[in-house]
């Protein structure tokens, strides 16, 4: 018993010499240690909250969330209390594979907080931490950001790391907004390759500057030309990848001179007469039919095929609407670091909406979308995004797809009957007055318009 007691005093010593706030609570949410630099970071001693839930002094703490959700957190912006400004990790404990409970380890930020504007420009103090993130996550895949489980993605991921090595040209197909660059800067870095990415949009640049731009040119070359030359992005590419996006777009009197640049390794600036040799991988991209325009003569055959030794078809998110929930959850977590929020989540009805969208801009759309809903669920003091935060094309679609359901053994319908039935009884309550039905109801009044709509509650149907 004596050498348990050492023991234990032992382990107290250690935890307490830890200047970061350690707190371990029980599966129940029950505090049970609690050290030195947790007591003093928050002015908490230690008998006043052992053995007390967690809640009672932190009703946002993250251990809460960690314990029900059974999912580690690290590095995240957290606010457990009034004032107090923190980056916490969070993480489940186990002992003989039960869920025993869960430790948190906090690091005060309150004071770098409260020297900016107001919590408006919390990024700018997080941007030291986030690097220090970076630093962590160096050994990351280079494809880590390419998230999905969906099959057709998942086979788009292995076919690009297969290549990754290689110097063989590569053409991704793909809408605008999959991720076609994504793809193609995860296949340079994971490449190895010394030298730059350099990424040129082909629809982005006017034609009359589009060679100089690519080859760049010589001393005097031309009216308005830098009296030094200028280096084009091809040659910026030596010994790296260069990334023609669009390449759709291209016009057709440039097409041979990167047909050349591709078979020779050579390039010529603007206005000189020496070639130089280049060594770059070249990685095209597309949201056209470049077949359908060799065929209509819009685009050159054999430049085509020097492009497509492999092709990479990245599928649009309407056809991997199994990976939303990942996509969302993860945009929502990065943006609520960004925007200095808690971790928000979904309600039931906003999921149903992103799988029911068709997202014409695929993961881009989704990704502004999300970041959007942040910001007005952090003006509004939320804690839960909500169908109030949708923009209305998609509000109406969600609520035009829920209407009718009457499969009497689901679960999700008797539940949206139960639903029904108390707002109904609250508008009548309220004399169908939405502001106090919604007010009863503890609901913003635009969820009660959206749940009437959904449910097909008109004024007149309320006796």
């Amino acid at each position: 018993m004596e050498l348990l007691d050492k023991k234990n005093l032992e382990l107290e010593a250690i935890l307490d010499s830890i200047k970061d706030a350690v707190c371990i609570v029980d599966a129940e949410g029950i505090t049970k240690y609690w050290n030195k630099g947790a007591e003093k970071l928050f002015n908490i001693d230690r008998k006043d909250i052992v053995n007390h839930h967690i809640v009672e002094f932190f009703p946002n703490s993250l251990l809460k969330k960690i314990i029900k959700e059974k999912k580690a957190y690290e590095d995240i912006y957290n606010s457990p209390k009034e004032n107090c400004f923190n980056i916490t990790s969070a993480s489940p404990l186990y002992l003989n594979g039960n869920l025993v409970g869960g430790l948190s380890i906090d690091r005060d930020i309150t004071d770098h907080i409260k020297t900016t504007e107001l919590l408006r420009k919390t990024q700018s103090n997080l941007q030291a931490l986030q690097q220090e993130i970076s630093v962590m996550n160096k050994n990351r895949s280079s494809f880590s950001k390419a998230l999905g489980s969906n099959k057709k993605f998942r086979e788009a991921i292995k076919l690009a790391k297969d290549m990754a090595c290689s110097n063989i040209n590569i053409l991704i197909n793909g809408e605008s907004g999959t991720g076609k660059e994504l793809f193609a800067r995860a296949i340079h870095l994971e490449s190895g390759r010394e030298g730059y990415f350099v990424p040129i949009n082909c629809s982005a640049i006017p034609n009359e500057l589009i060679e100089s731009e690519l080859f760049g040119y010589a001393p005097g070359a031309f009216t308005g030309a830098l009296k030094e030359g200028r280096i084009g992005k091809i040659e910026l590419s030596h010994r790296g990848t260069l990334f023609l996006d669009e390449i759709g777009d291209m016009p057709l009197n440039m097409q041979p001179k990167i047909l050349r640049v591709i078979e020779d390794g050579e390039i010529m600036r603007v206005g000189s007469e020496k070639s130089l040799r280049i060594d770059i991988r070249v990685i095209a991209a597309t949201n056209k039919n470049l077949e359908k325009m060799v065929e209509e003569g819009s685009f050159r055959k054999d430049l085509y095929y020097r492009l497509n030794s492999v092709i990479i078809n990245i599928p649009p998110l309407r056809e991997r609407k199994d990976d939303i929930p990942l996509l969302a959850n993860r945009f929502v977590e990065d943006y609520c670091m960004e925007y200095g929020v808690n971790i928000l989540s979904f309600s039931p009805e906003v999921m149903e909406a992103f799988i029911s969208h068709d997202w014409e801009g695929n993961v881009r759309e989704l990704n502004n979308l999300i970041e959007r809903m942040v910001i007005m669920a952090k003006n509004n003091n939320s804690n839960v995004i909500d169908v109030d935060l949708l923009p209305d094309n998609i509000l109406t679609k969600v609520s035009r797809n829920t209407k009718g359901r009457k499969n009497p053994y689901d679960l999700n319908f008797a539940i949206s009957n139960v639903e029904k039935t108390i707002i109904l009884k609250a508008l009548e309550a309220t004399g169908n007055n939405k502001t106090k039905a919604a007010k009863l109801l503890n609901i913003p009044r635009s969820t009660l318009y959206f749940k009437m709509d959904k449910y097909n509650i008109e004024e007149t149907s309320i006796d």
